[in-house]
């Protein structure tokens, strides 16, 4: 398998990932929320741990060793407060996924004007599509919700319409490129 095919395959997975999850959270938002906040946390004073563990065995905390101190003592921060108080971590979400779906935005749109330079006639649904998700990514930033259900809810139509958006590009691409 060439290395073409290789990130076209890998681009599939990630976005039936993406359209997975996205389910996932429509069906069960508060508690995959809450899940996923927890795992964080427990990630992060796993990490954390070990990296104030390692720079205490070092004798000479000058430089990197000190770096990893700070890195590690935040990680244990974070850890602790995503474990106790994921609801707050939760009420960030919105904000970080409408900075990823209107960079998401972006690519497609450049997407979509090179399947038009190569002749796709439907070119325009990709674009769209893009549009559509910088339009959820606005509206995330700008409104992000009060309620977690009903955010974590919209945060998956939005990762359903990404996933589906990108196994379009995939597909368009796949089916109408000049190779």
């Amino acid at each position: 398998m060439n290395n073409s095919k290789k990130i076209t395959a890998a681009r599939a997975i990630l976005a039936a990932a993406c359209i997975a999850l996205g389910v996932v959270l429509i069906v069960h938002p508060g508690f995959t929320g809450i899940v996923i906040c927890r795992t964080a946390g427990a990630l992060a004073l796993a990490f954390g741990a070990a990296r104030v563990f390692s720079a205490l065995r070092e004798r000479d905390l000058m430089g990197w060793v000190r770096l990893d101190l700070v890195v590690g003592i935040l990680l244990l921060a974070f850890g602790v407060f995503a474990l106790v108080q994921p609801e707050a971590i939760l009420s960030i979400l919105p904000i970080v996924l409408g900075i990823y779906l209107l960079v998401e935005c972006l690519g497609k749109t450049q997407r979509a004007f090179a399947l038009k330079r190569i002749g796709y006639v439907r070119w325009w649904s990709v674009l769209v599509m893009g549009i559509l998700a910088g339009l959820l990514g606005a509206l995330l930033i700008v409104n992000p919700f009060q309620a977690a259900e009903t955010m974590l809810m919209f945060l998956g139509a939005s990762m359903v319409l990404d996933g589906a958006a990108d196994l379009w590009v995939l597909w368009c691409f796949a089916a109408h490129s000049p190779d």
